[in-house]
């Protein structure tokens, strides 16, 4: 069965992208989730690598802003401009805000004003000490480095505008960015090797947590999103060729990057932080955009997994502080069937936790920031009435 790339509209929708967001959070929740020595040592890896959701975080918040922002973005208006900004706080600091305060008081009763300031402005990322970067709520850093990468989009939008039609050149850029990223890690290898992550010279916070560095990633994104505009408006290939783009487009960066994750040699090098991820990622991306019709598309593109994916951002705030409240960490001590059984109901449980904090909280608070601070576009003036003649 032949899959054909999706026709050309002014503004694209992937439903897929959205589902695919729900697989990044459960990655880093398995990131932060202890091994059971009776798992499979490809499986015990690849839950250690789940850091890497981070990574499809950033280069699709590039890849999803720049499809639906980057001509206003381009073109800027004062109006535009404050909307996009308004729709971007809504987006994330609400629910980022009730999940830090709840958790500053509950847990940390609150202790540590200091760190909680840092929080509260969201940058803590850019912070040296590990301490204040993962304080209060671990998970809260990346929020940190979003808002930065927001604030740079206009400025990347323009930066973009005179080679957003040029294939040529996006590739060139796109290919700049791929051994910006790797060469940054070579250079932290062999100048850098083996400082601990609470060093603030080591390679974790330089390349893994700096805002800055994740320009890159952001930037990518973006990229990735205009050459998906030109293709879409220039493709027509055959029917032969669509039956191998479609699986080369989307199962296997899919399996790229679950073998990346399993090899055994992984955390040896500081392409794992970032750069490893990036080109599995985008390829990924442009083949769920490029085939909804794909077997994996309709999958990450169903109803179930789209409402997955619209509480993942739900799910990655409140996932740490609940399993450390459940003692999850402790769960790897015991039998192996007590410790699979648990683990499925911890995700169920985060899950429905977060789906309440989606509906109660984020969906509202978002509908009230921008009804209350978004700028209405002005009505067009009337046209002048003619003198009537005499």
């Amino acid at each position: 069965m032949t899959s054909t790339p999706a026709p050309t509209t002014g503004r694209l929708h992937v439903p897929a992208l959205t589902g695919l967001r729900w697989f990044a959070a459960l990655a880093v929740f398995l990131h932060h989730s202890a091994p059971h020595d009776a798992l499979p040592e490809p499986i015990a890896r690849i839950m250690g690598a789940g850091s890497n959701g981070v990574t499809f975080f950033f280069l699709l918040s590039g890849f999803v802003i720049a499809l639906n922002y980057f001509d206003g973005a381009a073109r800027p208006t004062l109006g535009g401009t404050w909307n996009y900004a308004v729709g971007r706080l809504a987006r994330v600091y609400p629910l980022y805000l009730l999940v830090l305060v709840v958790v500053w008081v509950a847990v940390d009763h609150g202790s540590h004003p200091i760190r909680f300031i840092h929080h509260l402005f969201a940058v803590q990322s850019w912070h040296p000490s590990l301490v204040i970067a993962y304080g209060i709520n671990p998970p809260g850093w990346s929020i940190g480095v979003e808002f930065f990468l927001y604030a740079c989009f206009p400025l990347l939008a323009l930066a973009l505008r005179p080679i957003a039609d040029n294939t040529r050149a996006l590739v060139a850029v796109a290919v700049t960015l791929v051994v910006a990223v790797f060469a940054a890690a070579a250079v932290f290898h062999h100048f850098r090797y083996g400082l601990p992550a609470t060093d603030p010279s080591s390679a974790h916070r330089w390349l893994y947590r700096m805002p800055a560095t994740r320009l890159g990633d952001f930037a990518l994104g973006m990229v990735a999103a205009l050459l998906l505009r030109r293709a879409r408006r220039s493709w027509s290939p055959s029917a032969t060729r669509d039956g191998l783009l479609s699986p080369l487009l989307t199962w296997v960066p899919l399996a790229a990057t679950l073998l990346l994750m399993a090899w055994p040699d992984r955390s040896r090098y500081y392409v794992s932080y970032d750069a490893m991820w990036v080109l599995p990622a985008v390829l990924l991306f442009l083949g769920l955009s490029l085939y909804p019709r794909s077997v994996l598309s309709r999958f990450l593109g169903a109803r179930v997994t789209v409402f997955l994916g619209e509480v993942s951002f739900a799910f990655y705030l409140v996932h740490r502080p609940l399993m450390q409240a459940l003692d999850a960490e402790s769960w790897a001590n015991g039998g192996f069937l007590a410790y699979a059984g648990r683990m499925v109901l911890l995700v169920a449980f985060i899950t429905a936790v977060a789906a309440a904090c989606h509906l109660l909280w984020e969906r509202p608070a978002q509908r009230f920031v921008n009804r209350r601070l978004r700028m209405k576009a002005q009505a067009p003036a009337p046209a002048p009435v003619p003198a009537s003649l005499p």
